[in-house]
């Protein structure tokens, strides 16, 4: 992507953070950041740029090179701004960058001061991308903005009401492109198939967008690879809420997803409210990549924890406490156990330790044939022996005296 522009008379090149390229035609001396005047935008090319980019700077025989990363939320407007800090406001196109108007020498900050000198900065984007999922629901306006425009150049489109996934989705998804998926209604009504394909996408490392969405809560929920329902929202929340008695018992013992948006360090108290529950609790945590959409990856609480800090906030996802059986689902051979022998009671021995209780033993075993017989049996003949042990009891207590 080549941006061309020409020199000016008040360039100076001194700006320690920032390199700026401007639409305008005339600047003062105090625009020391800008190195280049009277450019045309490729809105479209800018808006389809993603994750780190190689900058060059040439201008007659002097070029000068940097890396950047493209800021996620910028808007194309009549100016281009590399910035060397993190800050992404919607006017900055990339952050990190390590090209500065005050790294250029003099000879160059002169031959840009040159009207006469044509000016070009190439942006090139560099290593493999992750790909893009764009979800949409076909009864609300097309997206606008970058998103917008990603949406109209997406690499394959998938239809989610259909029963199948077309090719040229899967091979998108392989590539690191873009996808724009449409829905007719809510994502909870998406086909088996189209379920299982965003599942799939999740696990290749997709990252999602819903346009529209500002809670961010269902592209996390789509990025973590679980369906957008059953799940339990919270919202935004604090270190306070997550400790008061009735989240905290609803982070205990949801049997559903449960997806917030906190600041990263208030991870420390849910992990107090979770100490000592069943299992290892894993928690889905956005990613590091600056890129459009959303990514996570999916850790144990402890290491997330340690992992992730800051007051800035994000939306985390916490799984369900784990059952281990039932992930095999070995109810259907429950009954047949107990048909052959092994008691109920035995049977809560042994999958205790799975967090699978003796209530959870008899609602599985439900109106199995012979089960509730079975299971009056076994309790009739614990009832008799402590029946006959009180009575032997008792008789040896009377030969004694």
């Amino acid at each position: 992507m080549k941006i061309h522009a020409r020199g000016h008379e008040n360039v100076r090149a001194t700006h320690a953070k920032t390199l700026e390229i401007t639409g305008e035609r005339d600047i003062t001396a105090r625009a020391t950041c800008v190195v280049g005047v009277g450019a045309a935008f490729d809105a479209e090319g800018l808006a389809l740029l993603r994750g780190p980019v190689a900058v060059r700077l040439s201008a007659g025989p002097h070029v000068a090179t940097g890396t950047a990363v493209v800021n996620p939320h910028h808007e194309v407007t009549d100016r281009l701004v590399l910035r060397r800090s993190e800050h992404a406001s919607p006017d900055t196109f990339a952050f990190r960058s390590t090209l500065v108007a005050s790294d250029l020498d003099p000879d160059f900050a002169a031959a840009l001061a040159d009207p006469a000198n044509e000016v070009t900065l190439t942006l090139t984007e560099t290593g493999p991308r992750r790909p893009l999922v764009l979800v949409h629901r076909r009864d609300l306006p097309e997206p606008t903005g970058r998103p917008g425009l990603l949406w109209r150049e997406a690499d394959a489109s998938v239809d989610l009401d259909a029963a199948r996934v077309p090719a040229e989705a899967r091979t998108a998804l392989a590539d690191g492109g873009v996808i724009a998926a449409s829905v007719s209604g809510p994502l909870e009504g998406v086909s088996q198939a189209a379920g299982a394909w965003l599942a799939d996408a999740a696990g290749r490392g997709a990252r999602f967008e819903v346009p529209g969405d500002a809670t961010g809560t269902v592209p996390a929920l789509l990025a973590a690879g679980l369906p957008v329902a059953p799940a339990v929202h919270l919202g935004r929340t604090d270190r306070r809420s997550l400790a008061a008695p009735p989240h905290a018992e609803l982070l205990r013992t949801a049997s559903v997803p449960v997806v917030f948006r906190a600041p990263a360090a208030d991870l420390g108290v849910l992990a107090e409210v979770l100490a000592g529950s069943f299992g290892d609790r894993r928690i889905a945590v956005p990613d590091a990549d600056a890129d459009l959409g959303h990514g996570v990856s999916w850790l144990p609480l402890p290491e997330a924890v340690a992992a992730v800090g800051g007051e800035e906030e994000r939306v985390f996802v916490l799984a369900p406490p784990e059952r281990g059986a039932w992930n095999v689902d070995l109810r259907p051979l429950l009954p047949l156990l107990v048909e052959q022998g092994v008691t109920a009671r035995t049977l809560s021995t042994v999958l205790r330790p799975f967090g699978i209780s003796r209530r959870d033993l008899y609602d599985a075993l439900g109106d199995a044939p012979g089960a509730r017989e079975k299971g009056a049996r076994e309790k009739g003949a614990r009832d008799k022996g402590t029946r006959e042990k009180g009575a032997r009891d008792k008789g040896r207590g009377e030969k004694k005296e």
